[in-house]
């Protein structure tokens, strides 16, 4: 009975009068709590700043206020060790929305509010979409059952994930739902009908409104609405008031003054609108603006009949691009490989790597150099920078490591786009050693993304389009590796994880240090006879007792065999015999093992290598 008249409530107010929604949440946060706070937890950690905010947009003129959950998805608190209060952020965010409208003595709407997960976990993995439906329904429920009107799903980027959300939020909760993605600020005017037309899709669902929050701004709002012309159902629209700035660890809000979100207002209820309010960088003097812009004013739209959602999960993913490299044509071919692997120098000084490089491209005996990224987290060259540069000094291909530990996932996409005009066709995707500053090793890291995310961002810039969904001009085809360690403590989720990047559109893999090929077979023997990519073999020809004692104790993922450290240390000086011999055999038995094989360098004179090959 209760659902039902609150059902009813929710429809009767949008059936009577254009709705004016909230503004900003996180932005408001921003100017009233101390720097570095968690906003994800915000209704735990700073509830009267959240009250105080939702009581100034009632204030404003706001019938419909948005709970401080967008980001309270189990998925999303887990990556701040917070995923045990998912229960209490999101009931907390409820009981603050409500406490307010009763401070307040006004009756609005409180809506429950849910933002996307893309980033946090992977759609486009086997099981993504069932993690992402899980999170969108977990959270529906606790908002539902604490007491919101309806449910607000903002701020998606990807159309396919909105859809599921829909579908899960469903499937947890009969409450009204709105559904709202949002656009790139930089997506082109000729992108505009394709963005209505994805707008358009989400009214084949069973929605109160649908509609576009956050970018595009006010202005792009609009572009975006001419192109719907006679939506079919009721328009949502709360943008942002332009772009956001980041200067001096400080956001600077955009400039559009209350007047111009006015304007905006009006404007969008005339092509449709029955929501309306705003997102980043608005506050309740804009919100006062809107209310006083749309007093009066009928929406076009009533209500929509209920319609059968489609199932998203069940459209095709293009096929991944086929990379353009000759090492890529080589490994296809199924010609062995020989690589080396080089550390960037630590300054500003290259020209003694690139001497060894030339000699090493003369020799005719190694196919393509691999160049480290920051190794063991210590700061040397550029990797792509120092790839281009060998590449064009030595006229050998290189394979340049990247990691998101050290940049945004735009940063890395970047990067990339660059290091393809310079010529650079080979990638190793790494996780990266974690930094080891402070007290806390990896606490300065970035890791915007994780591995798997980062192997299929590359992937689809090799179908054309970066992390946004913009096209990139000429896709940049790379030849992917990614890495394996057979010598992994678990190796069946070892197996697991070089699928799953496989999946994603890995090309090849280069497996850590092994110094016997027992790990090598067991891991081929658990996929079953085969990788599911060509795999390219690590050999170091250990120069000392000392270095190997401190790989198996000390560098976590390197394992020494307890044998082979008996010899090293019997032979004392001479154990550096007993490593090259090693090494030999391995390079003999390769090609009957592997599709590759790359050696590790000495680190003071790389093109010692030549006389192992030479051998």
């Amino acid at each position: 009975m209760v659902a039902r008249m609150t059902h009813e409530r929710v429809m009767k107010r949008f059936a009577d009068r254009v709705v004016v929604a909230d503004g900003a949440m996180g932005s408001e946060l921003l100017a009233r709590v101390p720097p570095g706070s968690h906003l994800d937890l915000a209704p735990l950690e700073h509830p009267s700043e959240v009250l105080d905010i939702h009581i100034s947009y009632i204030a404003a003129g706001a019938e419909l206020i948005e709970t401080a959950t967008f980001a309270a998805s189990r998925p999303r608190l887990e990556r701040l060790q917070a995923g045990h209060e998912v229960e209490a952020v999101n009931s907390a965010g409820v009981k603050l929305a409500r406490e307010a409208r009763e401070i307040s003595g006004r009756d609005c709407l409180v809506a429950g509010s849910i933002g996307p997960l893309a980033g946090v976990i992977d759609l486009d993995e086997p099981e993504g979409p069932a993690a992402i439906t899980r999170a969108h329904a977990e959270q529906a429920a606790i908002l539902a059952g604490r007491g919101a009107d309806l449910i607000v799903l903002e701020t998606f980027f990807r159309l396919e994930e909105l859809l599921l959300a829909i579908e899960a939020v469903r499937g947890a909760t009969d409450l009204p739902l709105i559904a709202m993605l949002t656009f790139p600020f930089e997506k082109l005017p000729e992108s505009h009908p394709e963005i209505a037309a994805a707008v358009r899709e989400l009214f084949g669902c069973d929605l109160l409104a649908a509609g576009i929050n956050c970018a595009p701004g006010p202005q792009g709002t609009l572009d975006v609405l001419e192109y719907l012309k006679e939506p079919p159902g009721p328009l949502a629209v709360m943008p942002n008031a332009g772009s956001l700035v980041r200067r001096e660890g400080r956001i600077l809000l955009p400039p559009a003054t209350p007047a111009y979100l006015g304007r905006f207002a009006r404007r969008a209820v005339e092509l449709g609108a029955a929501l309306v309010g705003g997102c980043c960088g608005t506050g309740p003097e804009h919100i006062r603006a809107i209310a006083e812009a749309v007093e009066g004013l009928q929406p076009i739209h009533a209500r929509r009949a209920g319609v059968a959602i489609e199932h998203p999960h069940a459209r095709a993913c293009p096929p991944h691009p086929r990379p353009t490299s000759s090492l890529a044509a080589k490994l296809a071919a199924g010609e062995f490989v020989r690589v080396v692997q080089l550390d960037p120098p630590r300054g500003t000084n290259s020209e003694r790597i690139i001497e060894a490089t030339r000699a090493i491209a003369a020799s005719g005996h190694l196919d393509a150099v691999d160049v480290n990224s920051n190794p063991l987290a210590r700061l040397r060259m550029d990797s792509l920078w120092l790839a281009s540069e060998i590449q064009r000094e030595s006229g050998i291909e290189a394979i340049p490591h990247i990691t998101p530990r050290d940049a945004s996932l735009m940063g890395l996409q970047s990067q990339l786009l660059g290091a393809w005009h310079a010529g650079i066709r080979n990638l190793l995707a790494i996780s990266g050693d974690p930094s080891q500053l402070g007290d806390y090793p990896g606490v300065h890291d970035v890791y915007h993304v994780d591995i798997f995310e980062l192997v299929r961002s590359v992937s689809r810039m090799a179908e054309g389009f970066d992390c946004a969904g913009n096209p990139v001009g000429e896709p940049p085809t790379f030849c992917l590796g990614v890495a394996v360690n057979p010598a992994a403590d678990d190796l069946d989720h070892e197996v697991d994880r070089l699928r799953r990047k496989a999946d994603a559109g890995a090309h090849f893999t280069m497996s850590q240090v092994f110094f016997s090929w027992e790990p090598w077979e067991r891991l081929l023997d658990r996929c079953g006879g085969s990788l599911p990519v060509p795999g390219i073999v690590a050999v170091w020809p250990l120069p000392s007792f000392k270095l190997a004692l401190r790989l198996h104790n000390e560098v976590p993922g390197i394992f020494v065999p307890d044998a082979l450290l008996a010899r090293l240390e019997a032979a004392g000086p001479d154990a550096s015999k007993i490593g090259r011999d090693l090494a030999l055999e391995m390079l003999d038995e390769a090609p009957s093992r592997a599709a590759g094989v790359y050696l590790v360098a000495p680190f003071k004179n790389p093109a010692e290598v030549l006389h192992l090959l030479e051998e």
